[in-house]
């Protein structure tokens, strides 16, 4: 009698069959998920000029989800390339104008003495300035040089004072402000200078025209701060343990959800794979949430690749994106900053592999904090790693540097 096995058990045709599909649907998957990065790879962020990290997360019923550090044009670069519909990746961290202020400075050219400073003060504080004795060359053609600065602004800012409230070359400026003030493309920001409210336009005068003292460090860190959109409230008392306020990066999840998945990535020891397993009524006991919320929230986390569910329905861990992002929001480390040093690391290293414990120790960072800034670079397929039976407490033994790591370190660099 002829026996036949497979895999050191008797054969059995169904899970045979089962295996070829799982092999096979294994094979597409990480088949797309080297078409995304590959279609990044060649693309320059045209906001940054680098190129922006780009993670591929496997979500429930064979799909996946692209996400992006780069700029919403970097993101519209990538989706053209693969083919998709514009909006449908996802750009993280996306943030609106006054994060990032971009400001067109209009004066008189004769007040530009007093102006200058003003310019100098906002670029030493992280926001960029359009000022044409900086952005006009020589030879340039003045007018496509402003319609330039104009149209990439996301504040208009417009110094009045007695001589420039009477030029019509300034009149000019503050119309395009104007315009682009109602169509919600920009914000405005008036400053007077030595008049009156009285004494300008009618247009002006419907809007808030703080009088400003150009030499005034309290006015100038006033200014930095409303074209960062810092408010002037006094700070609210503390919410309920569930009801936080949303963290810069985690914006559109919901309350419950930002509940749990702090909760877990708070929870584990190590950031292992199913560390730590938490049940729906484990979940809700340490949150203060109603089980139905803690459902609800399970699953948007869940459809966004960021758990695991286990054979037993209601049986959840983190996955390496929940890790990564929630991190950044929750732990005193940052995965991002993190993987730039290991990156750093092994390009610089002469080795091609890096055992993970080394590492570890060189930068003396326990297991917790090694194992998020190895799920970010994983997911950001900046590295290969290789994986052992015993690897505890280490999410892979080795590190393996390729030339997409080289890639990484330099546009971080």
């Amino acid at each position: 009698m002829i026996k036949i096995t497979h895999g050191g058990r008797p054969f059995d045709p169904k899970r045979f069959a089962d295996g070829l599909k799982a092999n096979a649907v294994e094979i597409g998957m990480q088949a797309i998920e080297r078409k995304a990065r590959g279609a990044a790879s060649s693309i320059v962020d045209p906001e940054t000029g680098r190129h922006a990290d780009v993670f591929v997360d496997r979500l429930p019923g064979n799909a996946v989800a692209i996400r992006t550090t780069g700029s919403p044009a970097f993101a519209r670069l990538i989706e053209k390339r693969l083919g998709v519909g514009a909006g449908e990746m996802e750009v993280m961290n996306a943030a609106d104008g006054a994060a990032h202020p971009r400001v067109y400075l209009a004066h008189a050219s004769e007040d530009k003495p007093m102006v200058r400073p003003v310019a100098e003060y906002l670029m030493a504080n992280g926001v960029e300035v359009w000022f044409d004795e900086w952005d006009i060359e020589a030879g340039g053609s003045l007018r496509h040089e402003m319609e330039q600065g104009l149209g990439r602004m996301t504040h208009f800012v417009v110094i009045l004072t007695p001589t420039s409230i009477a030029k019509p070359w300034v009149a000019r400026e503050i119309d395009v402000g104007f315009v682009r003030l109602v169509g919600g493309s920009s914000r405005m920001v008036p400053l007077r200078v030595g008049v009156e409210v009285g004494t300008l336009s009618p247009f002006l005068q419907t809007l808030l025209c703080p009088a400003f003292d150009p030499s005034s460090d309290q006015d100038l860190k006033w200014l930095v701060d409303r074209l960062n959109g810092v408010s002037r409230k006094p700070a609210l008392g503390p919410k309920l343990r569930y009801v936080q306020s949303v963290p810069d990066g985690l914006s559109g999840w919901s309350s419950a959800a930002l509940a749990i998945g702090r909760h877990l990535i708070e929870a584990s020891e190590n950031a292992m794979p199913q560390d730590p397993i938490r049940t729906v009524e484990q979940l809700a006991a340490a949150t203060g949430l109603q089980i139905d919320d803690v459902r609800v929230a399970v699953l948007d986390l869940k459809d966004a690749g960021y758990l695991w569910e286990g054979a037993i329905p209601g049986h959840v861990a983190a996955e390496r994106g929940l890790f990564v992002e929630f991190d950044e929001a929750f732990m005193s480390f940052s995965p991002a900053e993190d993987a730039r040093v290991v990156a750093n690391r092994m390009v610089s290293a002469d080795e091609r592999v890096i055992e993970t414990s080394r590492l570890a120790e060189e930068l003396a960072w326990p297991p917790r904090r090694m194992n998020s800034v190895i799920c970010y670079l994983e997911r950001a397929g900046v590295i290969e790693t290789r994986h052992a039976l015993a690897s505890k407490p280490w999410r892979s033994v080795q590190l393996i540097r390729t030339d997409r790591t080289l890639r990484f370190a330099r546009s971080h660099g």
